[in-house]
C-alpha cells in the first residue's frame, strides 16, 4: 500500500510522489512473486489515489483507517482539526487521536466493528470526544464507511463544539423557562398563545392544554397595554415594561408587569414575559404609609410644640387617621365622668358626628375602653358605616383607657395589618396629645397661682394698707368736721372705705385659692358665716367639683346666691335643719332645702328676684318651691351651665 506525499497543507493528492510502506513486498519478499504482488499494489495504489481524491473534496475532516487500526491518510481539515502534520499522523494507530481514557474501550470497539463493517454513525447515543496533538479534547460525531474490497474505513470527523455549545444554551434556556416563577409565553402575530410555562400555569391557573391554541385576550377583557406593546414591538421598538392587570382561571384580577420581545429565529410572533407585582406593589404601599406615617407624626409633635389647644392637636390626630386608614371618618371620643364626648373629628362624613358629651357612650367604645383590644363593628349614631375602635391609653396609666378612636369605613375589615398598626401608633399618639395636654394645664395652673399669689400680695401689702390709712385719717378727722351733712358725707365714706375693703379681702380669698379648690373654700365659708345666725350649722355636700375648675364670675355669683338663701332660711323659715347640696357636671346646681314652715306668701321677693337674675344673667334658671313630700319647708334650685 502506498501512501500519498501531497503537500500538507492540500486536501489533494499529488500523482506520481507516492512512497512504498512496504519495499520489501515490491522486492519480492515472502508475500509471493514479484508480479502478482506488483499488481496488487498497483491495485490498491489505485484505490487509495481514489479514496484519497474524494477525503479531499470531503466537507469535513476525513481519516482513513486500515483493518490494523493504523491511519492511512487525512485530508488537509483532519491535519487541522487535529493540529497534526500529514506526516506525523500516517502510519499511527487511530488511538493516537482518542483521548487516553477511552483509548481501551475504543480498541474493543474497533475490533467489534471490523468483524462486520457498515457505513453508520459511531458511538449512536453516545458523546464521543477527539484528541488533538496538544493534549486538548473536543466533542465530536463520526460517521465509519468502509471501502469495498480494499480493508479500509473512511472515519468523517465534524467538531460539534459550537453545536454543543448552542445545545447546552438551548437547554439552559428551557430550564429556566421551566423553572421560572415568572410566566413565560409565546403567542404568534394574531395574538394565539403557542406555549405556556409552569410559571404561568401557577399564576393564571390555566394548564398548557386550557391555553395553548386560544386568544391571549382570553387574560385580559378589557386592558389595551400588552396591544400597544405589540404594536411598538412590531415597529422594531424595544417597548418598556409595564404595570397592569391581568386575571386568572377563577377569575380573579392580580397585578403584573409585563414585557415584550419578538421571536428570534425564523419563528414569527412575540415572547411575552409577566411577572406577579402583587408583593411589590404592597411593599411600594407600605413604604409610601410609612412615609405618610412619619409625616403624621411630624405634624402631630409640630402641633403639640406650637401650642395648639387639645382640640386642634386631636383634629389632626383624626385628620391622619382619616388619611392613613382610607376611612369616611375619624373621631377621638375620650372619656368623661362615667360618660363620654367627642372630643375633635375629621373626614367627608364628620358632620354626622357632633362635639361635645354624648347621652352615653356608644357600645363599641365601651367595649374596646373596657377590654383595651381594638374593637370592631357598628354605632348607631354612624349607622350606614363599618367602625373600629383603637383604645386611648391614659397618661401614665397604660391599665386604664382615657377614650377611643374610631375610624368609620364602607368596609369593616377594610384595614390590613400595615393600616392596623398605623392607627395604633396614631392612638397612642393620641395618649401623648393628653398627657401633654394635662402638663400643659397643670403648668397654666402654677403659673396662675404664682400670679395670684403676687397679685394678693400686692393687693394686701400695697391697696388694702392704703385704704385703710385713708379711713383712718378719715375717722381723725370726723371730729374736727362742724357741718353735720359734711360729717355725715365723711362717715358715709369711712364706711364705703370698710366695705371696699372687706371685698378686696374677699378677692385676696380667692387669689390665694388653689385653682379647682376655690369653689368648694369658697361655699364653705359662706355656710360657717351663715351658721351663727341659723343657730345650726347646714348639711353641705359636694359632687363633681374634683379636678374641676370654674370661672371665677361664676364662683363669685354662687357664693352670693349661696348667702342670700341661708339669709332667708335664717330670717323666714325658723327650720331646725338645712341641706346644702352642690352639683357639677354639664351644669352648676346648688340645691338649698330646710325643713321650716315653707315659702308661704312673702310680702317681698327682692332676694329671690335678685338670685333669679344672678342666674338668668348667667344663662340659668332658678326654682323656688315648697316640699311637703319632705315635711314641709322650702326647695331652693338655682343651676346655670358651666361654660357660662
Amino acid at each position: 500500500m502506498v501512501l500519498s506525499t501531497s503537500h500538507p497543507n492540500s486536501d489533494h493528492p499529488t500523482p506520481g510522489r507516492s512512497r512504498a510502506i512496504w519495499p520489501e513486498a515490491l522486492a519480492g519478499g515472502p508475500f509471493g512473486a514479484p508480479g502478482k504482488i506488483r499488481t496488487k499494489m498497483a491495485t490498491e495504489i489505485t484505490a487509495l489515489t481514489q479514496i484519497e481524491t474524494v477525503i479531499s473534496l470531503m466537507p469535513d475532516a476525513a481519516v482513513v483507517v486500515d483493518g490494523k487500526g493504523n491511519i492511512v491518510s487525512v485530508n488537509g481539515r483532519a491535519e487541522r482539526l487535529f493540529g497534526y502534520e500529514r506526516g506525523e499522523v500516517v502510519g499511527r494507530s487511530i488511538e493516537t487521536l482518542v483521548p487516553e481514557r477511552f483509548r481501551q474501550a475504543h480498541e474493543k470497539d474497533r475490533a467489534g466493528y471490523y468483524a462486520a463493517p457498515r457505513a453508520r454513525s459511531m458511538g449512536t447515543g453516545l458523546e464521543l470526544y477527539a484528541r488533538r496533538q496538544d493534549g486538548s479534547e473536543f466533542p465530536v460525531d463520526i460517521m465509519l464507511a468502509p471501502i469495498d474490497g480494499a480493508a479500509l474505513v473512511i472515519a468523517a470527523v465534524r467538531d460539534i463544539t459550537e453545536r454543543k455549545a448552542a445545545e447546552a444554551a438551548r437547554a439552559e434556556l428551557a430550564a429556566i423557562v421551566q423553572s421560572s416563577k415568572d410566566g413565560i409565553l409565546s403567542i404568534s402575530e394574531a395574538g394565539v398563545i403557542t406555549s405556556w410555562n409552569p410559571g404561568a400555569e401557577q399564576m393564571f391557573g390555566f394548564r398548557p392544554k386550557d391555553v395553548v391554541g386560544r386568544h391571549i385576550g382570553l387574560l385580559f377583557p378589557d386592558d389595551p397595554v400588552l396591544e400597544e406593546m405589540l404594536e411598538a414591538a412590531r415597529h422594531g421598538q424595544s417597548p418598556p415594561t409595564r404595570d397592569t392587570r391581568w386575571q386568572t382561571s377563577a377569575g380573579r384580577a392580580i397585578d403584573v408587569a409585563i414585557s415584550v420581545s419578538p421571536l428570534a429565529g425564523q419563528r414569527s410572533g412575540f415572547s411575552v414575559l409577566v411577572r406577579d407585582i402583587t408583593e411589590r406593589l404592597a411593599a411600594e404601599a407600605n413604604l409610601r404609609r410609612q412615609a405618610r406615617w412619619l409625616a403624621a407624626t411630624a405634624e402631630i409633635r409640630l402641633s403639640l410644640l406650637s401650642e395648639a389647644s387639645l382640640t386642634e392637636s386631636l383634629t389632626v390626630v383624626c385628620r391622619w387617621a382619616n388619611e392613613l386608614g382610607g376611612a369616611r371618618a375619624a373621631t377621638v371620643f375620650l372619656a368623661d365622668r362615667g360618660r363620654a364626648r367627642i372630643a375633635a373629628r375629621a373626614g367627608e362624613r364628620e358632620g354626622l358626628l357632633p362635639l361635645g358629651p354624648l347621652p352615653q357612650a356608644p357600645t363599641l367604645v365601651a367595649q374596646a375602653m373596657a377590654s383595651g383590644r381594638i374593637e370592631q363593628g357598628r354605632m348607631s349614631m354612624m349607622p350606614g358605616l363599618a367602625a373600629k375602635a383603637f383604645p386611648i391609653a391614659s397618661p401614665g396609666k397604660q391599665d386604664e383607657r382615657a377614650g377611643c378612636l374610631v375610624v368609620l369605613s364602607d368596609e369593616v375589615a377594610h384595614l390590613d395589618e400595615h393600616a392596623l398598626d398605623i392607627l395604633s401608633g396614631l392612638a397612642s399618639q393620641t395618649s401623648l396629645v393628653l398627657e401633654l395636654a394635662a402638663v400643659r394645664a397643670e403648668r397654666d395652673r402654677l403659673l396662675i397661682s404664682a400670679d395670684r399669689e403676687r397679685i394678693a400680695r400686692d393687693l394686701h401689702d400695697l391697696v388694702i394698707q392704703r385704704l385703710f390709712g385713708a379711713g383712718l385719717r378719715l375717722q381723725g378727722a370726723l371730729s374736727l368736721i362742724d357741718s353735720q351733712p359734711a360729717a355725715s358725707r365723711v362717715a358715709s365714706t369711712i364706711d364705703d372705705l370698710d366695705t371696699t375693703i372687706k371685698e378686696i379681702r374677699e378677692a385676696i380669698f380667692a387669689l390665694e385659692s388653689a385653682p379647682g379648690t376655690s369653689l368648694r373654700s369658697r361655699l364653705l365659708e359662706t355656710v360657717a358665716d351663715a351658721t351663727e345666725s341659723l343657730g345650726f350649722r347646714p348639711l353641705t355636700s359636694f359632687h363633681g367639683l374634683d379636678g374641676r375648675e370654674v370661672d371665677l364670675q361664676v364662683q363669685l355669683e354662687l357664693a352670693a346666691v349661696l348667702r342670700e338663701a341661708l339669709s332667708n332660711v335664717a330670717r323666714h323659715a325658723h327650720a331646725s335643719k338645712v341641706e346644702v347640696d352642690v352639683t357639677l357636671e354639664d351644669t352648676l346646681e346648688l340645691r338649698v332645702r330646710d325643713n321650716g314652715v315653707g315659702i308661704g306668701h312673702p310680702e317681698r321677693m327682692s332676694g329671690i328676684a335678685n338670685a333669679r337674675a344672678r342666674a338668668e344673667l348667667l344663662g340659668g334658671s332658678l326654682q323656688v318651691t315648697g316640699a311637703p313630700e319632705e315635711g314641709g319647708g322650702t326647695s331652693f334650685e338655682w343651676q346655670v351651665p358651666i361654660g357660662a
